[in-house]
């Protein structure tokens, strides 16, 4: 909890575009660990037969579902966008256009974003 506090108090104190990029970072891998032990619960069901199986997927057919679904996907690109930026600055000594990588990110991520809507709603 203490961590949390001084990353918290970090991008109070200093919300600089590396302090923000590694939070968001950190704050979607979570999500995904958390998605993954989620979805690894629910694919279990297949043990105990089809039934069930269809049961627990058939769970996530709804408006519900699809906008957790959507949030998954945004979640991921969010996540894999900044592990590029992350890794075109440090092999590539990118520093000084650190924030330029981050809105093309953005940008991206918002071209993702808006063209799967329609996919999913």
């Amino acid at each position: 909890m203490e961590k949390f506090l001084q990353i918290i108090d970090e991008i109070r104190v200093n919300p600089s575009t590396e302090v923000l990029c590694f939070t968001l970072h950190r704050v979607t891998g979570a999500a995904l660990v958390i998605f993954l032990l989620f979805h690894i619960w629910t694919l279990s069901s297949v043990f105990q037969g089809p039934d069930a199986f269809d049961k627990a997927v058939g769970k996530f057919n709804n408006p519900m579902g699809h906008a957790m679904e959507y949030a998954l996907l945004l979640t991921v690109f969010i996540h894999l966008l900044n592990g590029l930026r992350i890794t075109l600055v440090e092999l590539f000594d990118l520093s000084s256009i650190q924030r330029g990588l981050m809105l093309g990110s953005v940008g991206i991520l918002i071209l993702v974003a808006v063209y799967s809507y329609g996919i999913f709603f």
